[in-house]
């Protein structure tokens, strides 16, 4: 009876709402769905793209990725400001909430101009050293271009977006990523076809309906943001724009951060760009398997977003047993949906490729085999690639932004990047690609959890007054 009892209250506590699953999920299952969005609308990119054309299939992973890399810097500093907002929310400050934001729209507008410059002057530069085929490094060069261009439609929102998540409210975003969601589908038709009277911009015309989505994002981000009278009341969102000590404050803490994603996703891109050398196959096989993988990877971005909130808001208050019972339960749910992943990749892989398929197209036999593998490998490192998140994302809500960008920077490049492209020079077959990258992610996930064990994280804060 004793031990059922235990039992039972173990149960309740991990469940209950005061940093339990139940409270992870208030917050975490609208990002979840939210991120949920932005995988899917990767996968209609890429399952239209497909339809279209094998040369766009291939070219939209490599040139996404380039484009989304360089942005990185910015768009980690930018998203950044979610820790502030968190942060000042637990310290119960509301009214340095509106001001933190609006130090990232500054960042966001600064790399959306720096962006659109590199897309103007660098774009044939860049993809002409890859290494690819012609016709498909012209594709890559078109879809480059236009997210270069509408670079700034990302950021932005992206700033306005840590208003509601730094503060737990998470409800808003779900809805306008549905709603964008939900327009980038007639957006693509429309521009990749050339229907309803719109021109056939192919691959360029995916870019330009995600770019157009986002502004819708914009726009609904910007009107609730500056709009309502209570948001300019109580959070101050259009007064004290411009502070100088905070904006580089958010620069301080947030630029490790972009800079560390920027490194993990060079890294990844290098990965890409190197299979791309071993022909258009493998190049179509990786771009579907890794469209599908966002099926995983995406919702526990979500979940990663929410471990980050409630470390911010817990380091705020000061409530370190909260911090750490939340990301417990952070943990719990990505182990479960992870497994499940892992379990589908494995044994139902022609469910998620069949939509990918052009009928009657006898080049694709080798591509489906190939994705067929690939997905496997994918699901080996799958709970690694979730612990990955989990506890990066944790101590970087509390500040520990410089170490995670260090340890990217020695493990991604001297256990991933730079021995792919020794066995790449070698001639090695791309399978030992693949394989580095499961040791990679593994070792990663590894140092992550020591890191968050040590708990220097709890001695941190960003806000006024902190403890470095």
């Amino acid at each position: 009876m004793t031990m059922n009892h235990s039992a039972a209250a173990e149960t309740e506590n991990l469940l209950n709402n005061n940093g339990g699953v139940l409270a992870v999920l208030k917050i975490a299952l609208p990002l979840i769905l939210s991120s949920s969005c932005h995988a899917f609308n990767m996968f209609v990119d890429r399952l239209m793209l497909a339809r279209y054309s094998q040369e766009a299939c291939a070219a939209c992973m490599t040139s996404g990725l380039t484009n989304f890399t360089l942005s990185c810097i910015f768009v980690g500093t930018v998203g950044y400001t979610g820790t502030f907002v968190a942060q000042y929310t637990g310290a119960e400050r509301p009214e340095r909430v509106g001001c933190s934001v609006w130090q990232g729209i500054f960042v966001a507008m600064i790399g959306g101009f720096l962006l659109a410059l590199c897309g103007f002057f660098f774009s044939e530069q860049i993809f002409k050293y890859f290494g690819h085929e012609p016709a498909v490094v012209a594709q890559e060069v078109a879809y480059f271009r236009v997210l270069c261009y509408g670079a700034w439609s990302f950021m932005i929102p992206g700033a306005l977006s840590c208003f509601w998540s730094g503060r737990g409210k998470t409800a808003m975003i779900l809805g306008v990523s549905v709603f964008t969601s939900a327009l980038n589908v007639p957006f693509n038709y429309m521009l990749i076809y050339g229907k309803w009277g719109c021109p056939e911009l192919g691959v360029a015309g995916a870019a330009w309906g995600t770019i157009l989505s986002a502004v819708c994002s914009l726009l609904i981000y910007g009107i609730a943001f500056f709009g309502l009278k209570s948001n300019r009341r109580l959070y101050h969102t259009c007064s004290g724009v411009f502070d100088k000590e905070l904006f580089f404050r958010v620069v301080r803490y947030g630029l490790p951060n972009g800079i560390q994603l920027f490194l993990d996703i060079a890294v990844f891109t290098i990965f890409v760009v190197l299979l791309g050398r071993y022909g258009v196959a493998v190049q179509e096989a990786t771009s579907i398997s890794f469209g599908i993988n966002n099926i995983s990877f995406c919702p526990i971005m979500g979940i990663g977003q929410t471990a980050s909130i409630m470390v911010g808001q817990a380091v705020g208050s000061r409530n370190i047993a909260y911090a750490r019972k939340s990301i417990r339960s952070c943990f719990v749910l990505m182990i479960i949906y992870m497994i499940l992943c892992g379990i589908f990749f494995c044994v139902f892989p022609d469910v998620l490729l069949e939509p990918f398929a052009r009928k009657g197209d006898p080049a694709q036999v080798q591509v489906m085999e190939y994705s067929r593998i690939m997905l496997k490998i994918i699901a080996a490192y799958l709970v690694f690639d979730g612990a990955n998140i989990i506890y990066t994302s944790a101590v970087k809500g509390a500040g520990d932004t410089r170490f995670i960008m260090f340890l990217t920077i020695i493990m991604g490049w001297g256990v991933f990047a730079i021995p792919c492209v020794i066995f790449y020079c070698l001639h090695f077959n791309f399978w030992w690609l693949w394989g580095i990258l499961d040791v990679y992610v593994a070792l990663f996930a590894v140092c992550s959890y020591l890191r968050y064990l040590s708990g220097k994280w709890t001695r941190m804060q960003v806000i006024e007054n902190s403890i470095i």
